[in-house]
């Protein structure tokens, strides 16, 4: 039987991202995989090895769909911090608008699999380096064009951005108003806020 050509296992993959996302690893048969995706068991075994297989490249697929967008997000023209806030809220603005919330893949599967799963492990610490490094990279934007003073601790607060975005993936999936959510961002996002108004000052 010949193996899947790549556009068909890019559909692939992304359809079973969608569905771990949504139902998680463990509630997503095999049997449903191989339904919603179209393609008999032995196909998927040849493609992905099996289950566990197709799950890391949905990870994979996680990560160079969603959190490789952070960084081109935050270096467009204009200036970072209101950008920051804007894709926390959207996030609260996307679970007041779903049905049942499905928070985050990546804060769903730490839930899940660890710890116990090495290869899961090391997938989930990629995606979330590449997210740190994205906060990363727009806050030291933030620096040259003075939206933000020189010496701001830049690693440290990149990995408070992480955590932040994490924890309200989380939260969106037990909090009745996500929305309720929006002066807790505004809150953690104070001390960064307060340090672009004092580079404005000194800009005077």
């Amino acid at each position: 039987m010949s193996r899947l050509q790549s556009r068909d296992e890019a559909r692939v993959v992304d359809h079973a991202m969608e569905l771990f996302w949504t139902k998680g690893y463990e509630r997503t048969s095999l049997g449903e995989l191989t339904e919603e995706l179209g393609i008999p068991r032995e196909r998927l075994y040849q493609a992905f090895g099996d289950k566990h297989g197709l799950f890391l490249r949905a990870l994979e697929r996680y990560r160079d769909a969603q959190a490789r967008s952070l960084a081109p997000a935050l270096l467009s023209e204009g200036l970072v911090l209101p950008r920051i806030r804007a894709i926390m809220l959207g996030y609260l603005q996307l679970a007041a608008e779903e049905a049942e919330p499905r928070g985050c893949l990546i804060a769903n599967t730490a839930g899940e699999a660890l710890p116990g799963d090495p290869a899961v492990a090391d997938c989930l610490a990629e995606v979330l380096a590449v997210v740190e490094d994205g906060f990363r990279q727009g806050l030291e934007h933030a620096v040259r064009q003075g939206e933000l003073p020189e010496g701001v601790d830049l690693a440290a607060n990149a990995a408070m951005l992480t955590m932040l975005l994490q924890g309200l993936q989380v939260l969106v999936k037990l909090e009745p108003d996500p929305l309720r959510l929006t002066p807790a961002v505004d809150a953690a996002l104070a001390g960064l806020n307060a340090l672009s108004r004092r580079a404005a000052l000194r800009s005077v």
